[in-house]
């Protein structure tokens, strides 16, 4: 908890120590620019800049490999493995050319963290509320809801471009998840196991 509030409290107290700041998004660089020595601001600038890169690493292979284990490989389950590493480097080249494209015509890093949040997790939140707490619903009401819940924050952040995507969204997940899971009948013992 004390190292998670320092940011915080950095966030806090930027905007008095800097407070006609062009760019908020760059606070915590320049407040070390201006209260940290030369040595230690080029460090803390070298360490800012290594982690986001690593979180962006991270996020390019984690698609990649989710994408490539549970979507590419159960539709082919006969690819070799030299194959699998290739589709999951191909996935790694698809997903880090779309984070260019996004990153191109994004408002700022803060833009994009607020849309690599809200991108489909409505849906993924509320399959893993009713998996992990209840046994309502099965695999069917999982897989609408992730599609409603996706489709509802597009069409409300960019079409229609609604005040609140991210609720409404998370609204029509919790809809579908039970309207999908009382009114679909339910899944024979045979049917259940293939979809575990």
């Amino acid at each position: 908890m004390a190292v998670g509030f320092i940011p915080v409290f950095l966030g806090l107290v930027g905007a008095r120590l800097i407070p006609e700041l062009a760019e908020p998004e760059q606070l915590l660089a320049q407040l070390a620019q201006q209260y940290l020595p030369t040595f230690l601001y080029i460090a803390f600038a070298g360490a800012l800049v290594s982690a986001v890169l690593s979180t962006v690493d991270s996020a390019l292979l984690a698609a990649a490999a989710l994408t490539s284990h549970n979507l590419i490989v159960p539709l082919m389950p006969r690819l070799s493995e030299t194959a699998k590493v290739r589709v999951a480097r191909i996935g790694v080249f698809v997903f880090g050319a779309v984070a260019y494209a996004l990153a191109l015509h994004a408002e700022g890093v803060y833009a994009l963290v607020e849309q690599a949040s809200a991108f489909g997790s409505a849906g993924v939140f509320t399959v893993a509320m009713f998996a992990l707490f209840t046994d309502v619903g099965d695999a069917r009401a999982a897989l609408a809801t992730l599609l409603a819940g996706l489709a509802t924050w597009i069409v409300g952040a960019y079409l229609l471009e609604w005040p609140l995507p991210y609720l409404t969204s998370l609204a029509v997940s919790l809809a579908v998840y039970l309207g999908c899971a009382w009114s679909l009948p339910p899944l024979r013992p045979r049917a259940a196991a293939r979809n575990l």
